[in-house]
């Protein structure tokens, strides 16, 4: 076995998580079974969190992309626009004048 082995609050201190959060991912960071102890190898523990980094690296800014961009060139990525809240906010209001709603049919007027 290669490394320290690491109680769960070391991992919980290390990672920023608390115990329970651990205990609960364990089976996703991997570890070891020692009678009725659990414990971690350093080396699992900082794999898992390398595995969890996202965004993108110095070297892959340029090629990234945000989703709710609609004027990308390329192929890749995100190929359409995300629905905001004035998209929402514009579509209510169509709905409020009777604008929005499919099969709308004019009422005719109630003589009095």
């Amino acid at each position: 076995m290669a490394g320290a082995l690491l109680r769960p609050e070391q991992v919980a201190e290390r990672l920023g998580m608390s115990l329970s959060w651990v205990y609960s991912n364990k089976h996703k960071i991997g570890f070891v079974h020692i009678g009725t102890s659990v414990r971690f190898e350093q080396s699992a523990v900082e794999r898992y969190a390398e595995s969890c980094k996202r965004g993108p690296q110095p070297e892959e800014r340029d090629t990234w992309e945000l989703q709710s961009d609609t004027g990308k060139k390329g192929s890749g990525g995100w190929s359409r626009k995300l629905t905001t809240v004035s998209d929402i906010n514009d579509r209510l209001r169509g709905i409020e004048r009777g604008s929005g709603r499919r099969g709308n049919t004019q009422r005719s007027a109630k003589p009095n």
